[in-house]
């Protein structure tokens, strides 16, 4: 979750209008803070202040969305390291993937400074998005051995668990770069993936299933083809590195885990236990949702 005071070359009667727009939630996020369930995040190159769940923030989070603690995720680890651009891109991916509508009905009745800070129209009229909310994870453990709350050595975490059946979006990770990370280490997260989608474990009937299968749901496997759940790559310009090369380092870096195994002698390609990767700008989500170009 993020607040903000605004970028220092914004207009006073800009910044008056968002100070009086998030004043509510800024409050309610120094009330979680006082009570231990929030902590400062620091703040974002463009001057945003962001706040961080605690451990006993995420356990209460967790309640009253009905979910088990397992499936909140955790801090994000690159908070301090990134100045927070990291955690704030993620959350700039659900909420592009969210694409949530504003209710305008909300502020007919409102002060016409209320009004005029409103989104536009338009917002309300957008197209659909996937899920709400409580259909995203974040800092989710892939435990390659080990345990779903102790995730051993080797292990990843997925910057993004996406769960919408009602969608037709059974499943889907995702991962963002700010264009700061090195591609080779980017690639190196999908060897740990095909561990995890690899990893078999025993569920609670007795069958043996991939340990993926045991938590999460998704349509049953053909039975020629075992492909993995997607992965959706996000990349966002803010680093150094140009989004595109960093686009075709990655997908060849890669390659051995997405592309198909031609079988010349039935004229096909096989995908079995292959892992579906899609790459992506924030842009472009941002201005289309899942129903533009990138999906």
């Amino acid at each position: 979750m993020k607040t903000g005071h605004g970028h220092a070359r914004y207009h006073a009667p800009t910044r008056k209008r968002k100070e009086a727009r998030t004043a509510s939630h800024r409050a309610a996020v120094n009330d979680l803070r006082r009570h231990g369930l929030a902590v400062d995040g620091g703040r974002t190159r463009g001057g945003e202040e962001t706040r961080l769940l605690t451990k006993d923030g995420l356990a209460a989070a967790a309640s009253d969305l009905d979910r088990e603690i397992e499936e909140m995720g955790g801090m994000p680890k690159s908070a301090g390291r990134s100045g927070t651009s990291h955690p704030m891109t993620v959350n700039e991916t659900a909420i592009a993937l969210i694409r949530p509508k504003p209710n305008l009905d909300l502020v007919a009745r409102e002060p016409a400074e209320a009004v005029a800070a409103a989104p536009p129209k338009a917002a309300a009229r957008a197209p659909d998005g996937i899920g709400t909310l409580a259909s995203y994870a974040t800092e989710v453990a892939l435990p390659v051995k080990g345990t779903w709350k102790n995730p051993g050595l080797g292990s990843a975490r997925a910057d993004v668990v996406l769960t919408a059946p009602e969608a037709a979006v059974p499943l889907l990770f995702i991962e963002v770069d700010n264009c700061t990370e090195e591609a080779v280490l980017i690639a190196q997260k999908f060897d740990k993936y095909a561990r995890f989608f690899q990893r078999q474990e025993k569920d609670t009937d007795g069958i043996e299933k991939p340990l993926w299968r045991t938590r999460w749901w998704a349509p049953p496997c053909d039975e020629y083809e075992r492909v993995h759940p997607p992965v959706l790559l996000v990349f966002h310009q803010a680093g150094q590195r140009p989004v595109k090369g960093q686009m075709a380092r990655v997908a060849d870096l890669t390659r051995h885990h997405w592309q198909g195994r031609w079988h010349p002698e039935g004229g096909y390609h096989s995908y079995d236990r292959c892992i579906p990767i899609m790459a992506t700008t924030l842009q472009e989500p941002r201005a289309h949702g899942p129903a533009g170009p990138a999906f």
